[in-house]
């Protein structure tokens, strides 16, 4: 079992890859893994991804060799069996260290076991000496990282939103196809089942599932009843106003959600034209939008900067979810955090040229909603006050689109900030413009 967490902190953290994506290579090719197994390694993967900070300043405390100097493979399975002794109680504290040892001289030969063995024996000895002090490391959120939102947001809420980013998340959110079924009525479904469920906090179309390892062995998935999306995911089709009969551009539409929504509120009627730069993404809202049984809909394989004269003036709304930093998705892709603050810059760039880009499909008076899954205003705010000096649009209001609990000043001028930690949510932005 812990080789196969080995290899997704090492792929991670070491490589650069998605850890998401490597897990679930990993899960589809060992077959056998039971659920049990399966819960262990995304919890002791994503944990120690998660808390990387934190572990290399409590292993800098007992080693000689700065964890930056290291042996990848030592500080993989280093990172891997602190996290275990210190947030997981599955196995007791001698088998971890045991375990260790076993797995470094299986991916790296004897020479590293004592190295190993001895560190983790130490802080058993001292490990009530190793809380950390300070904020950063606590959260274990890059300083530069932890300062840029002490800067946006006060420490205050800096931290909140840091300690928000290590809450376990529970469940996973449906969107229930309201034009096929009542909320009440697929409860009632899941009942049956004797799986456990809660309506969403701010969408009425939202209900969240616990204990459910496949979304598709839920009752109604293959007859197209319910889709997967978080309820933050669901503004952009809602605050957009869609109505029965509009032409959407639903742009950068993968994973495919926002398509999916907006086809809902379309009701069958009217077009959708979903876009991604990906064929291989293009592909899997194809199979989305199939099972979800919708024919109204155009899907393309386009580059978002480059402009579509056939469509010129053709849309009464533009869907911009623009590629992001994805600050605000910390606590579901954690090793976001250790890139985040370098991207920001060139992505703000090309959201704007994606943007500047599509605008002239817009009909005039038509909807420009642009999203974001950040809390970095650079990408959102002033961005947002580009568009209006740019690109012939104006900020019109959210409020009749919203929830009571979301509304307040910045809504009611055209922009909505959720912030993990005073919001039930992932950080998401979202903004309502018009074209003049």
């Amino acid at each position: 079992m812990r080789e196969f967490v080995y290899e997704v902190v090492w792929e991670t953290m070491e490589k650069g890859k998605n850890s998401d994506r490597c897990l679930h290579a990993i899960w589809e090719r060992e077959q056998a893994l039971t659920a049990k197994q399966r819960s262990y390694m995304k919890r002791l993967s994503y944990g120690t991804i998660e808390r990387c900070i934190e572990l290399d300043a409590v292993l800098n405390r007992f080693s000689k060799v700065p964890v930056s100097r290291m042996e990848s493979s030592v500080r993989t399975v280093l990172r891997m069996a602190l996290y275990e002794l210190r947030y997981m109680e599955q196995a007791p504290d001698a088998a971890v260290c045991n375990e260790a040892v076993n797995l470094i001289r299986k991916e790296d030969g004897s020479r590293y076991a004592g190295f190993v063995n001895g560190i983790l024996r130490n802080y058993l000895r001292k490990k009530d000496e190793t809380e950390p002090k300070e904020d950063w490391v606590k959260y274990s959120i890059p300083k530069p990282l932890m300062d840029h939102l002490s800067g946006q947001y006060g420490k205050k809420t800096a931290k909140k939103i840091a300690a928000a980013f290590l809450e376990r998340e529970s469940g996973i959110t449906l969107h229930i196809n309201t034009n096929r079924i009542s909320l009440e009525e697929y409860i009632a479904l899941l009942t049956e089942k004797e799986i456990v469920s809660e309506p969403g906090i701010y969408m009425e179309d939202a209900l969240r599932v616990f204990g459910v390892q496949d979304v598709a062995l839920l009752p109604g998935y293959d007859e197209g009843l319910f889709f997967v999306q978080d309820e933050s995911s669901m503004l952009p089709a809602r605050c957009a106003g869609i109505h029965p009969g509009d032409t959407v551009v639903d742009l950068c539409s993968a994973p495919g959600g926002k398509a999916l929504h907006a086809l809902q509120l379309l009701g069958g009627s009217g077009l959708l034209s979903a876009r991604d730069v990906s064929a291989k993404k293009m592909k899997q809202i194809q199979e989305n939008i199939s099972r979800m049984g919708y024919e109204n809909v155009e899907c393309k394989v386009w580059d978002g900067t480059i402009t579509d004269e056939e469509w010129k003036e053709r849309a009464d709304v533009i869907l911009a979810d623009v590629p992001c930093s994805g600050i605000g998705i910390i606590g579901r892709k954690p090793e976001i955090k250790y890139r985040a603050l370098e991207q920001a810059d060139t992505l703000a760039a090309l959201q704007r040229k994606i943007c500047q880009a599509s605008v002239g499909m817009l009909k005039r008076g038509g909807v420009f909603l642009y999203s974001t899954c950040t809390i970095n205003r650079k990408e959102n705010e002033e961005n947002v006050v580009w568009l209006e000096e740019h690109c012939d649009l104006k900020r019109s209001s959210l409020d009749e689109f919203l929830p009571e609990t979301l509304k307040n000043k910045m809504t009611k001028e055209g922009m909505l900030q959720m912030l993990p930690g005073l919001q039930k949510s992932d950080g998401f932005f979202v903004a309502r413009l018009i074209k003049r």
